[in-house]
């Protein structure tokens, strides 16, 4: 359907859906939109397409998506304080770590840094460090991307390299997720960047959310800080920390997801990233397999459990899903899209079924 959005107005479209851009200018967090172009807006999530110029749009909606109209731009201005904060610094490369509550906007903050970051010569890397909501990589997993474009969403950047935590929330695994998140920020800085973006994710209440965030800023050593705050609630944790930390308050347009939908979203990543799955037999002798008590000789391992699988060194080349292992041969029957040799397999937590959705984490 055509939806004329007049200019100085935001078009906020739920998914599943997509826009096409017919005529006018229109973006989407700083990202310029070029006419014909479709974006597409994936379910549970929600964009702001602001008119910059009367736009008109050729909108497609899904089961349950919708659309709603308002006046002016949802991005707070104080989303620009950051991105001075950043270009004033002198140093090569900036690391940048976002905090906030779950459903804050962090990725939203993300890409709108990103898309005013980068002028098409610097090179930004997203880290992406929310295990239960990964936007890069599949849930599980902490992951990082690096471009030198502006894009509509962090969905839309493709994944470089990948750290394996296994399941999908950091308080059941708050050493290896600050461990992942360490490994590929090293890694990063390995590649000549500008800016480094670090998103987290929304567990920030209690002594023992504070006590992980602090742990990740003391091994990330960000250059700058920046918090989305609702009302005070990241007070105790940005109190005595040595970055400078850029206070910013969330949009206007904030989608608050069900858990129902977190799972949806955790799910389609898992799809993503087996899509064309086959199942592959791997000798349990020609690999590493960790923890090494996770396959037992004797009795009957829990099916459907999410593996990460490695090849040389520290390089992720994907997800696969435990079928069955056949202890006469020793053989490890997986589910994945990787058709490469694996030399490390490490198992997770999750636990999905045959559809591909969680059983149980």
């Amino acid at each position: 359907m055509k939806q004329t959005v007049e200019s100085n107005r935001t078009l906020l479209v739920d998914g599943p859906a997509s826009a096409r851009l017919v005529s006018g200018k229109a973006e989407v967090f700083g990202f310029p939109m070029k006419e014909s172009q479709r974006v597409v807006v994936r379910e549970g999530k929600r964009l702001p397409f602001f008119a910059v110029e009367t736009a008109v749009f050729d909108v497609s909606l899904g089961p349950n998506a919708s659309i709603a109209e308002t006046i002016g731009s949802t991005i707070p201005s104080s989303w620009n304080k950051p991105v001075e904060a950043i270009l004033g610094l002198q140093k090569r490369p900036v690391a940048v770590l976002i905090l906030g509550t779950a459903d804050c906007g962090k990725s939203s903050l993300c890409t709108y840094l990103l898309n005013n970051l980068t002028d098409g010569k610097c090179k930004v890397a997203v880290l992406d460090g929310d295990v239960g909501q990964s936007d890069i990589g599949p849930s599980g997993t902490v992951g990082y991307a690096l471009t030198s474009k502006r894009i509509p969403e962090l969905y839309d950047l493709k994944l470089k390299n990948a750290f394996f935590v296994g399941v999908t929330s950091p308080i059941k695994a708050m050493v290896k997720a600050i461990e992942g998140l360490t490994a590929m920020k090293a890694e990063i800085l390995q590649q000549q960047v500008d800016f480094v973006l670090v998103n987290t994710d929304g567990w920030v209440s209690g002594d023992v959310a504070v006590r992980y965030k602090v742990a990740l800023i003391d091994a990330l050593k960000p250059d700058v800080i920046v918090g989305i705050q609702m009302h005070d609630e990241l007070v105790p944790l940005i109190v005595g920390l040595d970055a400078p930390v850029v206070v910013v308050e969330p949009s206007s347009a904030l989608n608050q997801r069900t858990a129902e939908k977190r799972k949806i979203l955790r799910e389609m990543t898992y799809a993503r990233y087996l899509k064309n799955a086959k199942l592959q037999g791997y000798p349990k002798s020609q690999m590493t397999i960790e923890p090494r008590n996770a396959v037992p000789k004797t009795q009957e391992p829990e099916k459907g459990i999410l593996l990460g699988i490695y090849g040389r060194g520290s390089k992720f080349l994907g997800i696969g899903v435990l079928r069955e292992i056949n202890q006469l041969r020793k053989t490890l029957k997986v589910q994945t899209a990787v058709s490469a040799k694996p030399s490390r397999i490490v198992i997770g937590k999750v636990i999905v079924n045959e559809k591909l959705q969680e059983v149980q984490d």
